[in-house]
């Protein structure tokens, strides 16, 4: 008898890594319960009091969470003025609502300016992150954000430690890559669900609405397929999977699977 292994999903949510069953969350409406935009720097979620904001398809984040790229801050309530430096001493300041910034008092423009937003500046991150040297990366299949710096590279052997549950975390910090054309994203998912097989952290499924499978190959997390099943409308399908494929029996499930 053949059954899916349970207890070995990670639930993502703002940035909080805890084990739960494989059902699809509730459609929702408001704003408030909508999955907010994750961002990883090295590697690592950044965890936000505030979520950040997309806005003319900029995203804007608090500048308390640029400490976790390694960014110092700080914030003139004078001037409004928003100071952010890196560890090589270049710095940026920019000034709430304006299209002006200066980099090492050298006169730049920026796309959109800085945000208020209740009482906390939000900084485009795309913006400040390239001034400083980091590399950004908008992943659309999960509505991820990544930020490197430029000498970051992944270490494949966080894979293969003997803590699994890190080691899955160290999966999904990573960016999918798909070259295939995928089905989109659903709102109103306020969870991603993440399926690993028993004992390994190389390849996993998650769930958000749609069916995305994975594998972790040298380093790079690629796209097999993904599929999207619902009572009352057909089937929907991309990559190496079919409309038709079974969850319990086709083989690309069979890594998670057991026979009993």
């Amino acid at each position: 008898m053949k059954k899916i292994i349970s207890g070995l999903i990670l639930a993502l949510s703002l940035g909080l890594f805890n084990y739960s069953h494989a059902i699809a969350a509730p459609l929702v409406k408001s704003e408030e319960d909508v999955r907010p935009i994750e961002v990883v720097a090295n590697g690592e979620f950044i965890k936000m009091d505030v979520h950040p904001l997309m806005d003319n398809n900029r995203l804007f984040v608090p500048i308390r969470a640029l400490a976790s790229l390694g960014l110092s801050y700080s914030f003139n309530p004078t001037t409004k003025v928003t100071t952010v430096q890196n560890k090589d001493g270049d710095y940026l300041k920019i000034s709430e609502n304006s299209r002006t910034a200066y980099k090492n008092e050298k006169v730049i423009q920026m796309d959109i300016p800085a945000q208020n937003r209740n009482g906390r500046i939000l900084v485009p991150i795309r913006f400040v992150s390239e001034s400083l040297g980091y590399n950004v990366q908008f992943e659309s299949i999960r509505k991820f954000v990544f930020v490197n710096s430029k000498d970051y590279s992944f270490d494949s052997k966080l894979l293969y430690q003997d803590d699994l549950q890190a080691a899955r975390k160290a999966a999904i910090a990573l960016p999918i890559n798909a070259d295939f054309k995928t089905l989109g994203t659903l709102d109103g998912y306020r969870l991603h669900h993440y399926t690993f097989p028993a004992g390994r952290a190389d390849t996993y499924y998650f769930e958000d609405g749609i069916y995305t499978f994975v594998q972790v190959k040298d380093g790079k997390a690629n796209a097999i397929g993904q599929l999207f099943r619902e009572r009352r409308v057909p089937s929907q399908a991309a990559g190496n999977v079919s409309p038709e494929m079974s969850l319990d029996t086709d083989p690309i499930m069979e890594a998670y699977i057991i026979v009993v």
